[in-house]
């Protein structure tokens, strides 16, 4: 681990340092406490004097301080640093860590010229990320006893970058837990109201409280679940790199990765479910949208032998990346689910001037009975066995499609098949 006959402090101490602060992380309730305290937290295990953390802001792709220490008041001041832009603009760029033992002789950044005032020049930076999700960039120098970073530093370095990464998405999920107890309580206050309203509002109570319990419970899997599971897929696809040709243990090993996937993608669904995400401010292009969104279940409708039919138009107004993409996906799943032995599925988008941007999904599958169209959006609402679907996906939809200020549309005939229809309304496109 770190140099310790430098440093003056023991492997012991150390591990004991990262207990304590461990145990204390869960207790975290804001973000700033949370960056404030691990700040503190790494530079009293490294011994340094110096310390910054940068937040990425997803829509302006730049990066902001956010908090510090051991920085002049002249340095302390809203620094803002775009993608690639010095060492933490690189860091952020690349997603890769850096630990440079002495900046006026490292190769890799030759030329640089440092903004602030140093007492070594050694230090150590690395992206704080979770999955592919950029949160920030934390930097670490100047040692009190003059030595260089290390390696095993960088270690250490990227054990709180995880920890910082678990626990900001789950100070955020418990931020949308908030949220919707807030609005699951205005609904409540409003249920005096006429009968037929009463019956839509206690309906609406019923999901906001299933999807606060959705980010509550999303928050401590994706906090106490994702680190052991991302293990054992990493030793699952190491087993079946050195499994050879035997055709028993690499079918054993096929189904554990198999199981291991849904697992991931539940999670990845809760995750979805409950996250408050703001718009990105990346505009997409629609029929690009849909032929990606097509591309992502082409093996899906080849294995079922599913005939594909689109008519997308290429002049389609640009709209905000909302999560449009994975919103036809789910859609387009479900369809191909529905259709068990051939069919055919259509995907259709249009847009009149100055009118709502239109898409249609329609397939030959099984359909809807009736009486269930009413439950579909559901959080947990499915029809399919449990091996299948754990019924997010079209809440998910809903959620996406809500926050374009659009509206859904269901057409289905038990035995001939489903059509949906989602409209985005003319304030949500760009063209």
């Amino acid at each position: 681990m770190v140099d310790i006959h430098q440093t003056h402090i023991s492997k012991t101490d150390i591990f004991q340092k990262i207990g304590e602060f461990y145990s204390l992380a869960d207790n975290f309730s804001t973000k700033e406490q949370l960056l404030q305290k691990t700040l503190s937290a790494v530079l009293d295990i490294f011994q340094a004097n110096r310390g910054s953390f940068f937040l990425f802001d997803d829509g302006n792709k730049e990066l902001t301080l956010e908090v510090s220490q051991g920085l002049p008041s002249r340095e302390r001041s809203k620094v803002v640093k775009q993608m690639g832009e010095g060492i933490i603009g690189r860091v952020a760029e690349l997603k890769k860590p850096f630990v440079v033992e002495n900046i006026s002789s490292d190769k890799r950044f030759k030329g640089y010229k440092s903004s602030g005032q140093y007492q070594t020049s050694s230090f150590i930076c690395a992206p704080v990320i979770i999955k592919d999700r950029l949160i920030g960039v934390i930097n670490i120098s100047d040692k009190q006893t003059g030595s260089a970073f290390t390696e095993d530093d960088l270690q250490i370095l990227d054990f709180f970058c995880n920890q910082i990464a678990l626990n900001y998405i789950r100070i955020e999920l418990y931020e949308k837990f908030q949220l919707n107890i807030q609005e699951m309580e205005h609904l409540k206050a409003r249920l005096s109201q006429t009968d037929e309203e009463a019956r839509n509002l206690r309906k609406k109570v019923l999901i906001q409280e299933k999807l606060a319990t959705i980010g509550k419970l999303a928050g401590g899997i994706a906090h106490e679940f994702n680190n052991p599971l991302d293990g054992v897929m990493r030793y699952t696809n190491l087993c079946l790199h050195i499994a050879g040709e035997d055709e028993v243990l690499l079918n054993y090993l096929m189904e554990i990765k198999h199981g291991l996937q849904r697992m991931a993608n539940i999670v990845k669904n809760l995750l979805a479910c409950s996250r408050n995400d703001s718009p990105r401010g990346d505009k997409l292009n629609a029929a690009d949208v849909c032929e990606r969104a097509l591309s992502m279940i082409r093996g899906e409708t080849a294995n079922k032998n599913i005939k594909v039919i689109k008519n997308i138009p290429p002049d389609l107004p640009a709209l905000d990346d909302l999560g449009i993409e994975r919103a036809l996906i789910n859609i387009m799943r479900n369809a191909v689910d529905a259709m068990e032995s051939g069919g055919s599925l259509t995907l259709e988008a249009s847009c009149e001037p100055m009118k709502s941007l239109v898409f249609k999904i329609s397939d030959t599958g099984h359909g809807i009975p009736e009486h269930l169209l009413q439950d579909v959006f559901d959080p947990f609402f499915t029809t399919k066995e449990i091996d299948k679907g754990c019924g997010l996906g079209l809440t998910i939809v809903d959620e996406i499609i809500k926050s374009y200020n659009g509206k859904i549309r269901i057409d289905s005939k038990a035995g001939k098949g489903t059509t949906f229809t989602l409209e985005i309304p003319p304030g949500q496109q760009h063209g």
